[in-house]
């Protein structure tokens, strides 16, 4: 129902892409702040210098000499790091016996990202969309300027984790756009790559600046501008009609006709109220939904469970190839940066293999490709041959790319495989086991001394994300549902009556083909919610 209300008032107009610039495009700030340890994480050149060196500079050493990166008693010597790379290494003195700070730091972020969106899953169940977007957009930028000032690596890490408790809660924040925007632009607006653009403008940070305390001050005045979005973007529509705040939603409802210069139907109040009855009654007195709900019932269950394990998957694969950039071979700037460009040209086919073969074998293809790069590279490792450190590095970047692809494509499916009551929650959940990959994934090139320990464990993880994957119900052309139905069958035929799905098809609101002579109403850019003249409610309370 409400699907159709939302094609009537405009589903792909200027309202909606008024809600993708301002709230997604601020997925670049949180990638710099996501990914930013890759260069937090960097070794710079430095000695041991004992007390007779003291009075060198740095400039007059270099890596021949003998106490070059050598880890001597500290009672002994001194470290000294060159000045031009200032990273968290170099400024807390992360090396040797304090090496294994710089991965726990890592991992102490992600854990942040976990709990974030675990919390941010419920929160915005329970209290809003808007109200989790803006407090996580408003808190990360504090948080990153106020980290910049750390005065030990346990201020620094426990900002870190706070700075993570931000990204996590936000990082639901695909669903909020995506219930404005219409089945037709669904899949073109969820892959806009702001995040890999974020991730270039950090590579070009990095290279400019070479300070990591500057870094952190640049990202949280970055993140400031997009706090005034909340004076423009309204709160879900959806939400709102399913909490059974039917005021508020009418206001949005007029809110996207006037901005799209369309007319708000007649009935748009009782399709409203309608969905606030349904949902009442389904849940016996306004039940407030948990992450319980999302896993009731076999259906529910599989389809939770496949998706977080999908999600852990890719996070655990995507964070550690760029959390392990450094470790490839090659200059670290111009790896980080072709990682992340390349992923760019991506955008297109992934955009085109949505549409064309849907959601669910999108990801799979994208999985089985990755899992492919990886067995390359475990062959090459067993290779006795000059250049096969850079055929590695380049099949670990194609690897990374077709996760990232992979990714989008599971994001739009998760999106479209949860009714509104429940999104945020399965969004959430998927989002909480993607973080604890994240949190395992600075550790992957650290596991063994034999390169190919991590290859083996990602190209495992990729093969059977897809095969989980496969198990999936395609959701390509199916109308978002709002309320859950006891009866998974029963909900996608539902979804299936919706004049959405229908006009994607070509059918009449009858499910009729039209005569080949007649042209569909969506190839002319009209879609008739006929469905709104079928619903009959009475508004009389």
């Amino acid at each position: 129902m409400l699907e159709d209300l939302i094609e009537s008032v405009g589903s792909s107009g200027t309202f909606q892409w008024m809600v993708v610039c301002l709230i997604m495009s601020s997925k670049m700030v949180f990638a710099m702040s996501m990914l930013i340890m890759s260069y937090g994480g960097v070794v710079p050149d430095w000695w041991c210098i004992s007390k007779d060196e003291e009075t060198m500079s740095v400039k007059s050493m270099n890596s021949s000499s003998i106490d070059y990166q050598t880890c001597n008693a500290t009672s002994v010597c001194s470290r000294r790091y060159e000045s031009y790379t200032i990273t968290v290494v170099s400024k807390f003195d992360l090396v040797c016996d304090n090496a294994w700070i710089k991965p726990t730091v890592t991992s102490v972020q992600m854990g942040g990202v976990l709990v974030g969106a675990f919390i941010g899953g419920q929160s915005g169940d329970m209290f809003g969309r808007k109200k989790t977007i803006y407090a996580a957009i408003l808190l990360h930028a504090i948080f990153n300027i106020i980290a910049a000032f750390s005065v030990n690596w346990q201020m620094f890490a426990a900002f870190r984790f706070l700075i993570g408790g931000s990204l996590g809660t936000y990082l639901v924040l695909v669903v909020y756009p995506l219930e404005f925007i219409g089945l037709k632009r669904r899949a073109l607006a969820s892959s806009l790559p702001f995040w890999t653009i974020g991730v270039l403008f950090l590579a070009l940070a990095t290279y400019l600046i070479h300070d990591w305390k500057t870094l952190h001050i640049l990202i949280g005045a970055l993140t400031f501008p997009f706090v005034l979005g909340w004076f423009v973007v309204p709160e879900s529509l959806r939400w709102l009609a399913t909490k059974g705040k039917i005021e508020e939603a009418k206001m949005v409802v007029n809110k996207i006709a006037r901005f799209n210069g369309t007319k708000v139907p007649d009935n748009a109040e009782a399709i409203l109220r309608k969905v606030a009855e349904v949902e009442l009654q389904n849940n016996e007195g306004e039940k407030k939904y948990t992450y319980i709900d999302i896993y009731r019932g076999f259906p529910m269950f599989k389809k939770s469970i496949c998706l977080n394990y999908i999600w852990f998957s890719c996070s655990t694969i995507y964070y550690g190839f760029s959390f392990g950039v450094s470790n490839f071979s090659g200059n670290f700037y111009l790896n980080f940066f072709l990682m992340n460009v390349i992923e760019l040209s991506a955008f297109f086919p992934v955009i085109y293999l949505l549409g064309k073969i849907g959601r669910r074998y999108t990801c799979v293809f994208a999985l089985f490709l990755a899992a492919t790069s990886c067995i390359a590279a475990l062959i090459a490792q067993e290779v006795n041959d000059e250049s096969k450190s850079s055929f590695i590095t380049g099949v670990s970047l194609l690897a990374k790319i077709l996760t990232g692809a992979a990714w989008v494509a599971l994001i739009l499916l998760t999106n479209e495989s949860y009714p509104t009551v429940i999104r945020y929650l399965g969004y959430g959940a998927s989002n909480t086991m993607a973080r604890i990959g994240g949190i395992l994934a600075p550790f992957i090139f650290s596991l063994g001394s034999h390169r190919m320990v991590p290859y083996v464990m990602m190209a495992a993880l990729m093969v059977s994300s897809g095969i989980c994957a496969l198990l999936l119900q395609e959701t390509k052309d199916l109308a978002m549902a709002d309320l859950i139905e006891n009866d998974m069958e029963k909900d996608i035929k539902e979804r299936e009556k919706s004049s959405v799905y229908k006009i994607s098809r070509g059918l009449d609101s009858n499910g009729i083909a039209p005569p080949c002579n007649e042209k569909s109403p969506i190839s002319e850019g009209l879609i008739v919610p006929t469905v709104l003249k079928d619903i009959e409610y009475n508004t009389q309370m």
